[in-house]
């Protein structure tokens, strides 16, 4: 049978019905792609696929071959991380939230370097979705981030809290909302950005309190949520010490007293002890 990249080029021309965008996708030519199906053909002993009128259409034995070609390669996927897991064994991957900004990166390696110079850790900065999919295939160990719900969606997950900081909000430079302490109800008639991945951005209480004179905008990263805020004279809610910003700035809320968590995810199975003593130490670092 062929090699399984052959699987792929195949599946990629069904899923985008086109052989260009197969071979744009795979940085390979039309040509190697249509060569590569017509081999898969001869090894399978039929045709995959009828072309006509512009269209790619799947033949019965094509349905079959792309409906157990895409388990192969999903098996393959899973084949490499159970491999990758083993070759980790006695090492801690550890995803930290790319919201958290350098300052928390340098308590991190500050605790790394004092207090497990030996200790194999490997750190990855990850958003939460992608944070929460490692976790779940087991790519990490831990995850350092906000409550969300795509965290508390991960069967057997467990968690501990790592520190509680203010919300403060994040504006633009060129923005009209005063300086200094602001009160939510500066806020009113200024747009709110939010982000799913980013739990605290998602403030009930202020939100509850802003409706109907503060639209609420939902944004599909971190990334975008900055610079709709940095473009649009927007604000969004932040963690006070530990946000990464871009250009803009964050700014102190006098009046709203609900705190930010920052917690440690971790699969029930994982190296615990290990986990929990680095995080023991940049706890205390943290306070």
């Amino acid at each position: 049978m062929s090699s399984t990249w052959k699987y792929k080029y195949f599946i990629d021309v069904v899923e985008n019905k086109s052989f260009t965008k197969a071979g744009t996708i795979n940085y390979v030519s039309q040509t190697a792609i249509s060569q590569n199906i017509s081999s898969l053909e001869k090894s399978i002993g039929g045709k995959l696929l009828n072309r006509g009128n512009g269209e790619i259409i799947l033949t019965e034995i094509g349905e079959v071959v792309y409906k157990r070609a895409k388990e192969i390669l999903s098996l393959e996927q899973q084949m490499l991380r159970e491999v990758e897991h083993i070759k980790n064994k006695g090492m801690l991957l550890v995803g930290m939230d790319s919201a958290i900004n350098k300052r928390m990166w340098m308590m991190v390696e500050n605790v790394y370097e004092t207090y497990f110079p030996n200790l194999p850790i490997v750190f990855t900065k990850v958003d939460c979705a992608m944070g929460a999919l490692m976790l779940e295939s087991r790519d990490l160990d831990v995850f350092v981030g906000y409550p969300t719900e795509v965290l508390r969606r991960i069967p057997a997950i467990e968690k501990k809290e790592l520190c509680r900081q203010s919300v403060g909000i994040y504006v633009g430079k060129q923005t009209t909302i005063p300086y200094g302490e602001i009160s939510l109800n500066e806020l009113k008639n200024h747009l709110c950005y939010c982000a799913n991945q980013y739990g605290v951005s998602l403030q009930e209480e202020a939100e509850e309190y802003l409706k109907g004179s503060c639209p609420i905008i939902e944004t599909g990263n971190v990334e975008t949520m900055k610079l709709k805020v940095e473009f649009n004279d927007g604000f969004a809610f932040v963690d006070r010490d530990y946000f990464y910003r871009n250009d803009g700035e964050i700014r102190d809320l006098k009046d709203y007293e609900k705190e930010c968590v920052l917690k440690m995810y971790y699969k029930a199975d994982c190296n615990k002890k290990t986990a929990f003593e680095f995080m023991k130490k940049l706890r205390e670092e943290l306070k």
